[in-house]
């Protein structure tokens, strides 16, 4: 198992798009803050070039993170059945646990590495080109981002399944997109007619990352891991679904033909 995972990081170092992901992702966030700060400069009545407007822009916009998993993803799988890269594996000896295991080990491991590094430029560069807002604003960013991270996990489990179980990128990422984001929207649908679709939307990661509402009264954003129960509930439902497409995947990928 070590000496998987020691070649998987030796992949993963040496993978362009490794680097391209987190250059790019970086730089779409320093980009907001400099044009924030930039019309300020111009505009000494622009309101919006605060900590307050920066972070929780970006922790409202959590469900793009959620589908960025999906090219997290797949940038560790890094297109294992080309070649017959899959069958030497397993020919070789390494076992199909291993493998699966393996790559969500790796998956999770780089998306929390680059959600540090990502956030803590985005952070930084807040700092010290805008208005500081507070403390406040920043315990609510990094809440935020504890409160989604078993729902990236979920995320990253439901695109290893897929990868694992469809030998094409198309079909895999259409796969993962599905359950992701489809399935919620339909269930959000059917919840209006029947009360168990209604119940099971509210528990799906896409619907409660995107749970955001606005006291008028207030002026403030309230988001649904606010509160120490919603936090909790948060953590509980992204990994017993982790955990349950996990295993799902796994078994179904014991009994794959691998041609």
């Amino acid at each position: 198992m070590s000496n998987y995972f020691r070649s998987e990081i030796y992949r993963l170092i040496h993978n362009k798009w490794t680097y391209l992901f987190l250059g790019m992702c970086s730089m779409l966030l320093l980009a907001s803050n400099i044009v924030l700060a930039a019309v300020k400069h111009t505009d000494s009545n622009f309101t919006y070039a605060t900590t307050y407007f920066a972070f929780s822009f970006a922790y409202t916009s959590m469900q793009t993170v959620l589908l960025l998993c999906i090219t997290v993803s797949f940038i560790v799988f890094d297109n294992e059945y080309k070649n017959s890269t899959m069958k030497n594996s397993i020919t070789y000896g390494i076992q199909r646990g291993t493998i699966y295991f393996g790559k969500l080990f790796i998956q999770i491991l780089y998306a929390i590495a680059a959600f540090v590094i990502i956030i803590g430029i985005h952070i930084l560069s807040a700092y010290l080109m805008l208005e500081n807002s507070g403390p406040n604003e920043l315990e609510a960013y990094i809440r935020s981002c504890l409160a989604c991270l078993p729902f990236f996990i979920f995320g990253l489990a439901a695109a290893n399944t897929f990868a694992f179980l469809i030998e094409g990128t198309g079909g895999a990422v259409t796969a993962s997109g599905t359950v992701i984001v489809a399935f919620p929207m339909v269930c959000n649908l059917l919840g209006k007619r029947f009360v168990i679709f209604n119940k099971l939307s509210e528990l799906l990661p896409w619907n409660m990352i995107g749970s955001v509402k606005y006291d008028a009264v207030k002026k403030v954003l309230l988001m649904y891991w606010d509160t120490d129960p919603g936090f909790l509930n948060c953590w509980v439902s992204g990994i017993i679904q982790a955990v349950l497409i996990v295993g799902i995947g796994y078994v179904l990928f014991r009994r794959k033909e691998i041609k």
